[in-house]
This record gives structure tokens, sequence and C-alpha cells, in this order.
């Protein structure tokens, strides 16, 4: 068997059904964000049930925003992160988290050098329009 797959045998009435499943390498996330130069645009480095997990580099402002089907997840790798709330500003750095409420309206803004993780429902755009982007996948 290659390296990297695994061999499932699931009987199925009365059959043996063999199925080849893919599973792929561990990616360095400061790796994938070097080859990044774009800032905010998301790169998929994960699914996880349906679930993306996004790496970003990120700095300056991005458009206000809401997402109302979905609750959404920070997790800064580097820098600082802004999330300016109807409540008020709250702000992240290295190995912070934060979540915002599903429906909650929010603008980030990045000091230059702040990369990011979001883990969204998989097909959720960044600025919760349908034209946005749900990040390009590894």
């Amino acid at each position: 068997m290659p390296c990297g797959d695994l061999l499932l045998r699931a009987p199925v009435l009365g059959f043996v059904t063999v199925a080849r499943l893919s599973v792929t390498s561990s990616h360095n996330l400061h790796d994938v964000l070097d080859a990044e130069p774009q800032l905010w645009f998301p790169r998929v480095v994960a699914s996880v049930n349906g679930y993306d997990v996004k790496v970003t580099n990120v700095a300056g402002e991005f458009p206000e925003h809401s997402h109302d089907d979905t609750d959404e997840l920070f997790i800064v790798l580097s820098g600082r992160l802004h999330l300016d709330l109807p409540e008020g500003t709250v702000t992240s750095g290295p190995m912070d988290v934060f979540t915002v409420p599903r429906g909650v309206r929010h603008r980030p803004r990045a000091e230059p050098g702040t990369r990011i993780v979001n883990v969204e429902p998989r097909g959720t755009t960044q600025d919760a329009t349908s034209t946005g982007l749900t990040g390009a996948r590894l």
C-alpha cells in the first residue's frame, strides 16, 4: 500500500467494499503564509467535520460585515488583530482566541505582520456576501 493512503474494508450486503482514502501531509502554517503575498486572502489548510481551517496574512482594515448563519472563530498566530464590535473593540495578540457570535457586525483591523487562523463552515465567505472569498485550498 502506498505511503499516505488508508485502505478501508467494509462489508456491504455480503460483499467487501474497498475504498482508498487519501491522507494528506501536514502543513506548517507559517510556511503556507510565507508563500502567500496577498493580504486578506485565506488559504484553506485543513477541513474537519464540514469546517474549513483557514490561514490569512492580514493588515489594515477589512470591511464591516456579519455572518447571519455562523459564528466566526479567530486565532492570532502573530501580530495584533482588532475587532470593532458594536459594544467596543476587542484586541487580540499572539495565541489569543476570540469568537464573534453569529449575526454580530464586526470590522477586522490588523497591524502589519498579523497572521490569523479562522475556523468556519465550509463555503463561508470572509465578507458574508455571495461573491466573497471562501479560501483557496492547498
